[in-house]
């Protein structure tokens, strides 16, 4: 850390509006409940802004740019919670500074930016976390051990179906989101949903190595719900993925924008030995609760109960920041053990690849084969 003088890491936030917004939602109540960590400035586009939410957090040091936020020496950890179009500056301004970085997911608005940042942060040598805090939900890494040792034999198959009723994946956005309208500024049910669904199935089964997709508009122009205007949308929402992950395992993934008449989640893992289907009443599979019910050959269906171990410490916090909260914690036990387990750059841009591969394969009819550069 920049900062010998202390032992918490100190924590620069930019996107921190007291107001709105995802920072104050996860983020802010995630680091308060940590003692590893401790918030010593803040940052939005205002002035105004920047006061009351340093007011609010007991923060001296309040800025309305990013730039004079990155330069503090207080600062060690530079948080990036805003919106996807500002990544790639606001981050790169961090890492040149010399500062970690934690940045929301998606990393960038496509490839060749998360590609950009992933290389500068290798190159400066700098430790980095993103937002995909859904391989460490606690029944996510509970599945994972259950795959693992074997309780279904050898996975054959798996399918998620997840169905994403909120109004901007519908079509119908409020003045902040208006903006995700627009697939070039990569906040899309694409690249934010199906891309945080990449990161459980990838800690519990594995990564892509061929797909083929169908990427879809369906529901054709949104609304500007501040007037009830149309609004121009060219982003999908109806995706269909179908592939082969490595170790052979057959996948499928449907994300769809609206409701469901079900579970808007189902997860199902099929073995040699049983299966396994996980539902939860929310499309968001990487901070809802989840139901896990096991079938083994002739025996009773069972519906099983995550281990409270997985979920410690408990930090009494709402669903968003709690999983933040998990992320944060891996994070800095990453830096006090020398360990790696809390998703890097690295890992962004393997989910960024595959979101590429997703891509390309809905707008040529191609299947697509991963594979992972070599250094």
């Amino acid at each position: 850390m920049t900062n010998s003088a202390h032992t918490r890491i100190g924590v620069g936030l930019v996107g921190a509006s007291a107001d709105w917004g995802w920072g104050a939602i996860a983020h802010v109540p995630a680091l308060q409940a940590l003692d590893a960590f401790q918030i010593r400035a803040v940052s939005t586009t205002r002035m105004e802004s920047a006061n009351a939410t340093a007011r609010r957090l007991g923060v001296d040091l309040a800025f309305d740019t990013h730039e004079a936020l990155v330069v503090r020496p207080e600062v060690d950890l530079v948080v990036v919670a805003v919106k996807v179009p500002e990544h790639k500056r606001i981050v790169s301004d961090a890492l040149a500074a010399g500062k970690m970085v934690s940045c929301e997911w998606p990393l960038a608005r496509n490839l060749s930016e998360a590609e950009a940042l992933e290389g500068f942060a290798r190159e400066r040598g700098l430790r980095t976390v993103v937002g995909l805090q859904g391989g460490l939900h606690p029944p996510i890494l509970f599945l994972r051990d259950l795959i693992a040792q074997g309780v279904i034999g050898k996975p054959l198959s798996t399918s998620i179906r997840a169905h994403l009723s909120d109004a901007m994946w519908v079509g119908r956005y409020d003045p902040p989101v208006e903006y995700m309208a627009d697939a070039k500024h990569g906040a899309t049910l694409l690249s934010i949903m199906l891309g945080h669904g990449l990161e459980p199935l990838a800690r519990v089964l594995g990564t892509f190595e061929s797909l083929s997709a169908v990427v879809a508009n369906q529901r054709g122009d949104g609304v500007r719900l501040s007037d009830g205007a149309s609004l121009p949308k060219d982003t999908p929402d109806e995706i269909v993925v179908a592939g082969v992950l490595e170790g052979g395992i057959v996948t499928s993934l449907h994300y769809s924008a609206g409701q469901s008449a079900g579970s808007a989640m189902v997860w199902e893992i099929q073995g040699t030995e049983g299966s396994v289907r996980v539902e939860s009443a929310s499309g968001y599979i990487h901070f809802t609760d989840l139901a896990i019910t096991l079938r083994r050959g002739s025996e009773p269906v069972r519906v099983l109960q995550v281990p409270p171990a997985y979920a410690a410490p408990d930090l009494q916090l709402d669903a968003p920041a709690a999983g933040v909260a998990r992320l944060y914690a891996q994070f800095a036990a990453d830096l006090r053990d020398g360990t790696a387990d809390a998703p890097d750059f690295a890992v962004a841009l393997d989910r960024h690849r595959v979101l590429e591969a997703i891509t390309r394969a809905a707008e040529t009819g191609h299947r697509q084969h991963l594979s992972r550069p070599t250094e």
